[in-house]
């Protein structure tokens, strides 16, 4: 069962407004590589040392939970797979907190530098908003704040995330100053138990209100409120998911994440809720499923009845997140997590800021389940925060009334270690995860190191070497590129992108189309239209029709296309499913000139939804994160990508830069996602280098920043 999308059910939250605003002023205008919007892409990018067989191994040695800080190399032994390896590099790191000392980073690109600088520790702040309190975020807010006084050193980096965040947001700076101040003055974050949906929640109340008798007196329904509660426990997650993801393509060494939350419940697959509802009063509930076709004014057909829609999204919308959430198995993922946390060296330090809580749900306003429910929920919280922290080689600090406690534990936890170095013996670049093992001779001393690694492959090595220096792309070709923009017409309603050339076979290409948001309704294309696609040229030819449903906005197809030369002329014709309205039209010239291109575009944003959705416009909203493919060879491999503004001169916003495998039809991707927020209003270019047989070749796409 494929997860729910995050879009729709993962929604943003308050916070992470804050925290955006706060890590940006805390760090200056950089800003991190975003995680990815689209399908399922490679989660981690290679990590290439210096030697393909030089590997470090941070240890943590305690005893009777007190660190051990009087060890030399003599007293350990590293073992990679059973086999034991001579130590070559050894450090005993000792941390002594600068809070005047501290300097943030420069540029985007220098902290992605210093975040991979071994001697660099790094810890993220996660606030589990969803599934925090009130009163458990008013009592984290000076122990946290005490905490980060005790542990950071002047070359230590910091960020700050939430479930509402993408780990593309993380930014890692040195000065947490503003943080804290906005940690104290907002310090009311915690939404568990609150009444005050975000805008999808509000679409499930008011999709599935009490029952008047079943659930008399209860303030949302008990299929809401499920909903809603598996809805937060998965954003979470996958929040987690993609922040451990994203440290362990920034850095090899350890990753401490601090994560202050009250647990979870890890719900399995139901399907009971699935099943109808049934009241006295009311009777049975229809199955889940599409609205049946009604009659709207004028006896136009129509989707569903127009008095079933809430905010422009029918019942069918609900329907369709009710059965993607009963059928979550958040056990299972948080497996994955625990799995990949240690393949990416990340430490969990659980805080759960409630104290010794008594009861795990509040006596009102809904009304609370039975003492037995309640206890059984209250531990399988808690055991959820156990489990991380042991699992990954952290601390849990749970059941304390006395946070500062749990916080020193903590401290001494980090401040101090030792940083090994060994050249494997096994040399074979072979893409395998081998495991670690250390010990210490010394009796009584226990031992938490990193887990293992992944060697690097042939084709890692290669690209690596010819991405790790990226030549200017050249004035001429920026000044190409970005002549790809003079299609931009802000009376045109329609628009198409096409990709063509090599890249996308010889046997056709792919058209994206997108529609303004305001032309849906204001020309008529709200109930949906049909496109129509001709393809001529030098003796070429193909044609296709798409159909967009009501509300639909963009689309992206392929279209076949015999005996493709130097030039093709696409046309696309976008008519009314519904009306009278004029058909919108727009045409591209696919050459070798401007309007070539060699990516396929996507926005993710306000204006969609928070869904990825296939882009035509090359303008782009600073709200919006961009997202780019390009199809290639089973051989090509990704390497780097840069944000350059007209002269070719780097930005601050990282590229982040993947692949993706399109099983149906075997066709591989580079993907580059960008977060567009530090960039002001203009012109860009978007670069992206691919490597085929080590030789390093950049594909440059121009968009423009409106606001």
């Amino acid at each position: 069962m494929p997860r729910p999308a995050r879009g729709r059910l993962g929604g943003a939250l308050g916070l992470a407004v804050l925290l955006a605003g706060l890590g940006a002023a805390a760090s200056g205008p950089q800003t991190p590589p975003p995680a990815p919007p689209t399908p399922p892409q490679d989660p981690q990018r290679p990590i290439f040392r210096i030697e393909a067989n030089f590997v470090r191994v941070d240890v943590f040695p305690s005893a009777d939970g007190v660190p051990v800080q009087d060890l030399t190399a003599d007293d350990f032994e590293v073992l990679e797979d059973g086999v034991p390896q001579p130590i070559e590099t050894f450090e005993h790191v000792v941390i002594r907190p600068a809070p005047l000392e501290r300097v943030d980073p420069g540029s985007g690109r220098r902290m992605l530098e210093e975040a991979a600088d071994a001697r660099n520790r790094v810890f993220v702040i996660f606030l589990d908003e969803p599934n925090v309190g009130p009163s458990g975020s008013h009592n984290i807010a000076e122990p946290l704040v005490r905490l980060m006084d005790q542990i950071l050193g002047p070359d230590d980096l910091v960020g700050f995330m939430t479930p509402g965040m993408s780990a593309a947001e993380l930014t890692l700076g040195r000065k947490a100053q503003v943080f804290e101040e906005g940690l104290r003055g907002n310090w009311a974050w915690g939404m568990r138990d609150s009444l005050m949906p975000d805008e999808t929640e509000q679409h499930y109340e008011d999709c599935y209100p009490p029952l008047p008798v079943a659930e008399a007196g209860l303030l949302r329904s008990r299929l809401a409120s499920e909903m809603i509660a598996r809805k937060r426990e998965r954003a979470t997650l996958e929040a987690l998911q993609d922040l451990v993801w994203h440290l362990g393509a920034i850095r090899e060494e350890r990753k401490a994440i601090l994560a202050v939350t009250e647990g979870w419940l890890l719900y399995t697959p139901d399907p009971g809720l699935t099943s109808p509802r049934e009241d006295p009063e009311l009777g049975r509930e229809a199955p889940p499923g599409i609205d049946p076709i009604g009659v709207g004014p004028g006896g136009k057909l129509t989707r569903g009845d127009p008095k079933n829609s809430v905010g422009g999204l029918l019942k069918s919308d609900c329907d369709t997140d009710r059965m993607q959430l009963a059928y979550i198995d958040d056990q299972q993922f948080f497996r994955d997590i625990l799995a990949d946390a240690n393949r990416n060296n990340a430490s969990f330090y659980p805080i759960d800021p409630r104290g010794i809580a008594v009861w795990d749900s509040p006596l009102g306003p809904e009304r609370p389940p039975t003492p037995e429910q309640d206890y059984a929920n209250l531990r399988e919280r808690l055991d959820s925060l156990h489990e991380l922290a042991i699992n990954t080689d952290g601390i849990a600090v749970v059941s304390s009334n006395d946070l500062d406690v749990g916080m020193r534990k903590i401290a001494a936890d980090l401040t101090s270690y030792y940083l090994l170095g060994y050249y494997s013996t096994n040399t074979k670049l072979d893409g395998r995860f081998r495991e670690i093992t250390v010990r210490v001779k010394r009796p009584g001393v226990d031992v938490r190191a990193r887990r293992g690694y992944r060697a690097a492959t042939e084709e890692e090595i290669a690209a690596g070497r010819a991405a790790a220096e990226p030549p200017d792309p050249g004035a001429e070709a920026v000044e190409a590129a970005l002549g790809a923009l003079a299609r931009i017409r802000s009376d045109t309603p329609f628009r198409i992108n096409v990709l063509a050339g090599p890249a996308a076979g010889s046997g056709g290409v792919w058209v994206a189309g997108e529609i303004d948001a305001a032309a849906v309704r204001a020309r008529g294309f709200a109930g949906g239209g049909t496109v129509d696609l001709v393809a001529s040229g030098g003796g070429a030819s193909g044609s296709a029709r798409v159909s967009l449903g009501p509300g639909e906005r963009a689309f992206l197809t392929w279209l076949d296309v015999t005996d493709i030369g130097d030039r093709l002329d696409v046309r696309a014709r976008l008519a009314p499913a519904e009306g009278s309205a004029l058909p919108l039209t727009d045409a591209v010239r696919v050459g070798t000139g401007a309007g070539a291109s060699r990516a396929l575009l996507f926005r993710r944003g306000p204006t969609t939804g928070n869904r990825v959705q296939p882009a035509a416009d090359l303008r782009f909203s600073r709200s919006e994160r961009l997202h780019l493919e390009l199809p290639v060879g089973p051989d090509v491999k990704p390497g780097t990508g840069r944000v350059l503004d007209r002269a070719g001169q780097p930005l601050v916003p990282p590229v982040e830069v993947g692949t993706r495998l399109d099983e149906a039809t075997g066709q591989r991707w580079i993907t580059a996602d960008v977060t567009l927020a530090p960039l002001g209003a203009g012109d860009f270019v978007i670069e992206v280098t691919v490597v085929d047989a080590g030789t390093a070749e950049r594909v440059l796409t121009a968009i423009r920043v409106t606001r």
